[in-house]
Order: C-alpha cells, then sequence, then structure tokens
C-alpha cells in the first residue's frame, strides 16, 4: 500500500488555509449587517462536517440561532423564520447535487443572504447564491469545507459573542496548521488501520460508535464509506444510545469501532469502551488524544478533533479496498441512474 505523500496532502488544503482570512472577515461584516440567524444545509458529508461546527456554536452561543437541514427537507419544511436577518450557508463538494441547487434557488425567493462553500465558481451552486467562498479542485473536500467554514463562523462570533466565542484567536491560528495535523494523525493510524483490516475486512457488518459531536465522523465513516463504498451494512450509533438497543448485536465476532473525542461527551464513549472490551472480539477504540497535533492548541483539540479522528480512519477505505478487492470508486447508482 503507497503511503499518503505529506506534501501532496497538504497542498489539497493550501486554497482553503488562504481563504482563512477571507472568511473570517465575511464572519464579521455578517454581524455587523445585522444577520442573527444561521442556517447549514447540506447532503452527506457536508451536513456532517457543518454539523461538528452548529455543535459548538449551540455549545457556546446564547444570542445567535442557529439549524441545520439537509436540502429536501429545508425546502419543503419552508422555515418561516427565514428572514433578511438570516444567513443560509449551503455546503456541496462538486456544487452539482441537485438537492442543494435547488435550495440555492429556493433561497433566491427568500429575504435571506446565501453563502456557498463549494470548490469551483463555474459550478450550479455557485451561480445561485449571493456570495461563495471556493476551496478550489482539490481532492480533499470535506476538511477544505470544515476549515473554510469554521472561520467563517468563528469571524461572526468574534463580533458578535466575543465573551462566550473566547476561542477565535487560538483557533484560528489552529486552522492555518490542520493540514500538517491530519496528516500527521493519518500516519499514527496506519499500523492500526492495517491489523483491523487484516481481521475484519471480510465482514460485511459492523457499528461505528460516536459520542456528541464525534457522532458526524461515526456517520462519514459508515454512510459516506463503508456504505457508499464497499456496500457494507455498516451502522453509525450515537454512544448514549448505544446500551439502548444496538449492543445486544455485539459478539466476539462483530466487530465495532469506536471514536473517542476530548469533548465532556468522552465519558459516554468510555462506557462503550469498557463494554467492547469485555463483550466484543472485534472492537477497536479511535481516540484523539492519542495524537500528538503539532500547532493545534490545546483549547481546540476538542473542537477539531472530531475532523481529525476522520482523518485517522478514512484510510481504512484504501485497505478494505486493496483487502475485498473492490475499487472504492464504483458505484451501483450514484451518478448512473435516475433516482
Amino acid at each position: 500500500m503507497q503511503s499518503i505523500d505529506k506534501i501532496q496532502f497538504i497542498h489539497y488544503l493550501d486554497n482553503a488555509v488562504s481563504l482563512i482570512d477571507e472568511a473570517a472577515e465575511l464572519g464579521r461584516i455578517l454581524f455587523e449587517k445585522g444577520f442573527s440567524k444561521l442556517v447549514f444545509v447540506g447532503c452527506g458529508a457536508p451536513y456532517r462536517i457543518m454539523s461538528t461546527i452548529t455543535y459548538w456554536i449551540e455549545k457556546k452561543s446564547t444570542q445567535t440561532r442557529c439549524y441545520s437541514y439537509y436540502p429536501a427537507e429545508f425546502i419543503h419544511q419552508d422555515p418561516k423564520f427565514i428572514d433578511e436577518h438570516t444567513v443560509v450557508i449551503l455546503g456541496s463538494y462538486s456544487g452539482t447535487t441537485p438537492e442543494i441547487v435547488k435550495a440555492a434557488k429556493y433561497c433566491k425567493n427568500k429575504p435571506c443572504y446565501s453563502i456557498g462553500i463549494t470548490r469551483l465558481a463555474d459550478t450550479p451552486l455557485s451561480l445561485n447564491v449571493d456570495q461563495k467562498l471556493l476551496f478550489g479542485d482539490t481532492k480533499l473536500g470535506d476538511y477544505s469545507r470544515f476549515i473554510v467554514t469554521s472561520a467563517l463562523v468563528s469571524g461572526y462570533f468574534s463580533e458578535a459573542e466575543p465573551h462566550n466565542w473566547d476561542i477565535h484567536d487560538k483557533l484560528i491560528s489552529s486552522l492555518r496548521n490542520l493540514p500538517s495535523a491530519l496528516h500527521s494523525a493519518l500516519e499514527q493510524t496506519e499500523k492500526r488501520i492495517q491489523e483491523f483490516t487484516k481481521e475484519y475486512s471480510s465482514h460485511d457488518s459492523m457499528f461505528v460508535v460516536g459520542a456528541g459531536p464525534m457522532f458526524h465522523s461515526a456517520y462519514m465513516l459508515a454512510y459516506n464509506s463503508f456504505m457508499e463504498m464497499f456496500w457494507m451494512h455498516v451502522t453509525p450509533i450515537v454512544a448514549a444510545e448505544f446500551f439502548h438497543g444496538p449492543f445486544e448485536l455485539v459478539d466476539e465476532s462483530f466487530p465495532v469501532i469506536n471514536l473517542i473525542d476530548e469533548t465532556p461527551h468522552r465519558k459516554e464513549a468510555e462506557r462503550v469502551k469498557r463494554f467492547g472490551e469485555k463483550y466484543c472480539g472485534g472492537f477497536i477504540n479511535f481516540d484523539s488524544k492519542d495524537y500528538k497535533l503539532e500547532g493545534i492548541d490545546k483549547d481546540i483539540r476538542p473542537f477539531v478533533s472530531a475532523i481529525v479522528l476522520d482523518a485517522a480512519t478514512r484510510r481504512l477505505m484504501d485497505y478494505f479496498s486493496e483487502a475485498r478487492g473492490h475499487d472504492k470508486s464504483i458505484r451501483r447508482y450514484m451518478g448512473k441512474v435516475d433516482y
């Protein structure tokens, strides 16, 4: 298996890093113009990436209202609170996803202000929003989106609620160093990924457990990686709900991946860990505390831990592809049939 080239990995995130100041400044301008409601809209991974950020908004903000929607549900629910004080932030890697484009067009008929965070300027999403933040043609769209969206949000709250959002300077500094930290996490996990693949790549069912914001990483690993790429029955489980049904499926052969972050939800994940190590033969923990993240402020580690473990575990896709003899780019239906 070829190693991930550090220079190339970091290069994929250069454009996102170069947008940090612009995104933060846009956030400050949005507050100054009187926007007081933030709505995040996306499908799949973009939705989950942005949800790891909205978690921190909900945790720290006392004044700004924050909402998250899937595009189709956003349109069909037609929230009545959408007004001239609302910013709608739409995330898409390709900028062509039909649902997200429809959501952008929906916003054009509302008094809200829309921002598209995507790759290129000439996509349908970019052409149907009021403002766009373009992270360029990269293979690391999820991490690019995280960096840009985090800077935008932090810029806004540094003005809107500076006493509550006391992490701005540390966060902006850490975001600049995040590309190398993510690559470091990937490297530090390589051996464990190899061992887990050798033991469990032949299984077709698995749980991925995450607590608090880490559930969004569990979701992406289960849905957007194992299910979409390998057609495996992999279920993301909220750690707080693990003992309310799912744990009855666990035995000596059933694989469980447990993701542990550095937020107060860690206690929920550690409870799953104690059970899994006692009763589950195919149990593995990935703990963000185990990674040396140079350049990431200690107060920001909880903020980025979900994205760090996403990077640390996503390498599983390369090894599972080789072990299962299944090209991870193959799809049965996505982009191939009408749906």
